[in-house]
């Protein structure tokens, strides 16, 4: 219960389907916001989720998951970006820590589910657990794709089909105090609203300059470090009179920024890495046509799958996609329906 309306709703559905609930409270770092801001885990999200648990009359506790959080989310995120990476810190706090420390926890108890407040679905068949996408426009399966069949297995997520007004309507009809909160928009960790504070803080060294070039190698300039870009991007770039720049590769061994124009920041393929498969049978042929999501938002794109050796797949895209950034996940989609079949990390376009 992470003090916002979703994850108390979830509770309150599941103690009104006959679950016995516990709530959880994750304190995953030191909160020093004010009151109300908009991302979870401020310093008064603690209260907020104590207060709908007693209204629904529910056991609830504050769990420390500073150092699983710190070790598997931030530290993550600072090195990703400080590799020229950019970073899913909540696919990597949903598989790490909620279903990682949490579930452990939780077998302490004796709890055979964690439940949280995600919009997407599970099904539970006899070949095993199936994630599907939400009907509606709130989907967040994507940010589940690389959990384990075995980490999905015990996952409950009762609002897999709702929309946000009904998740609220619920909220209203159990009188919980969290009704019309707003909703969290940002990377939790990241007080101030800029993440370059954080990687600043844990990692000075960030801020090296260097060089930045057209992808012909031409120098067009310099930067204040490669933490302050990402794949795509259009600002922070030297004026050109020949039209938009786009940052369109970061190498980090060599701290350079290269940019070009719009359309080289087009791919026809990717490669990626960490494969998560959720149905590893629908991948049997050396070719698999999937939808891939390249960013979390992103429309499903037609593509072919093709698995390498260990743990990595290769996408070949019925049309070309932009701005494909290493680093971001690669979720893979039943090429006709809603079913989430598996998900990799991006290490490169091809």
């Amino acid at each position: 219960m992470s003090g916002g309306v979703d994850s108390a709703v979830a509770a309150g559905l599941l103690l009104e389907s006959g679950y016995d609930v516990v709530g959880i409270t994750m304190k995953m770092y030191t909160p020093s916001r004010p009151a109300h801001a908009r991302s979870c885990c401020g310093i008064d999200d603690f209260d907020d989720a104590r207060r709908s648990a007693a209204v629904l009359g529910i056991p609830h506790y504050v769990m420390d998951f500073e150092e699983a959080f710190r070790r598997n989310v931030v530290e993550r995120f600072v090195s990703d970006y400080a590799n020229g990476r950019t970073p899913n810190p909540c696919v990597s706090c949903n598989n790490f820590v909620k279903l990682g420390t949490l579930a452990q926890y939780a077998d302490r108890l004796g709890a055979r589910y964690v439940a949280t407040g995600h919009y997407a679905r599970v099904e539970r068949r006899d070949d095993g657990p199936h994630l599907f996408r939400s009907a509606h426009a709130k989907d967040q399966a994507y940010a589940l794709a690389q959990l384990t069949p075995a980490q999905l297995a015990r996952l409950v997520l009762p609002l897999g089909e709702l929309d946000k007004a009904a998740t609220r309507a619920h909220a209203s009809r159990m009188a919980l105090p969290v009704h019309d909160k707003a909703e969290s928009q940002d990377v939790c960790f990241v007080e101030g609203g800029d993440y370059r504070d954080v990687i600043k803080r844990l990692r000075p060294e960030i801020d090296a300059g260097g060089a930045i070039v057209a992808t012909t190698g031409e120098p067009l300039g310099e930067h204040a470090g490669i933490a302050y870009y990402t794949v795509g991007q259009r600002t922070r770039l030297p004026a050109s009179s020949a039209g938009p720049r786009y940052v369109t590769r970061i190498d980090s061994a060599t701290n350079t920024i290269v940019v070009g124009r719009e359309d080289e920041l087009l791919a026809d393929e990717l490669e990626a890495d960490a494969l998560n498969l959720i149905r590893p049978e629908r991948f049997a042929s050396d070719e698999t046509p999937v939808r891939a999501m390249i960013r979390y938002r992103a429309a499903p794109a037609p593509a072919v799958a093709t698995i390498l050796d260990g743990d990595r797949v290769r996408l070949r895209f019925e049309r070309p996609q932009r701005a494909i950034s290493p680093g971001q996940l690669v979720a893979l989609l039943d090429p006709s329906t809603d079913e989430v079949l598996g998900a990799a990390t991006i290490s490169a376009p091809a």
